[in-house]
């Protein structure tokens, strides 16, 4: 099991190291291996969890297992910790019903001011699990900005 707060400094250390890098702008593949090399070492997480759908990012394996998806806000692409680009990412969290939590990371490296809670939040308030008859699980939405960071539960049965 990996505890919310853990899981936001390990996120906030990621966000600081990301801060020393050089170059080309901020990309999530870019940041991929850094956030792998973090939570691997911290929580021994997995890289690319095979699921019906597609990958999850990130699995913690053993009795209480944790899954994890990755979105990086970048000044190139300042949406990207929306809700409506993260629908699918939502979605195949919510059906990992074995899983002990669920997480959607999401790590602004824009070097923007912070969203607040509530911009972010209303922006995954109308978002569903989809249509079917299958089970479906909350997932925790964690925001980290080198400034401030704040998280929220969605709920896959919004209207």
């Amino acid at each position: 099991m990996i505890p919310r707060q853990k899981l936001i400094d390990a996120a906030q250390t990621i966000v600081e190291l990301a801060s020393h890098y050089g170059g080309a702008p901020h990309r999530e593949m870019r940041v991929d291996g850094l956030t792998y090399g973090v939570l691997h070492e911290r929580f021994g997480v997995r890289r690319q969890h095979h699921v019906n759908g597609g990958r999850i990012d990130f699995k913690q394996p053993g009795f209480n297992p944790v899954v994890i998806e990755f979105a990086v806000r970048t000044q190139a692409h300042l949406n990207e910790v929306y809700g409506s680009q993260n629908e699918d990412e939502l979605r195949k969290l919510a059906k990992q019903v074995k899983m002990s939590a669920r997480y959607l990371l999401l790590l602004d490296l824009s070097g923007k001011d912070p969203l607040t809670q509530d911009q972010l939040q209303k922006s995954y308030n109308g978002i569903n699990a989809g249509r079917g008859r299958f089970p479906r699980k909350s997932v925790r939405v964690v925001y980290v900005h080198p400034e401030e960071n704040h998280h929220f539960l969605w709920q896959p049965w919004a209207d």
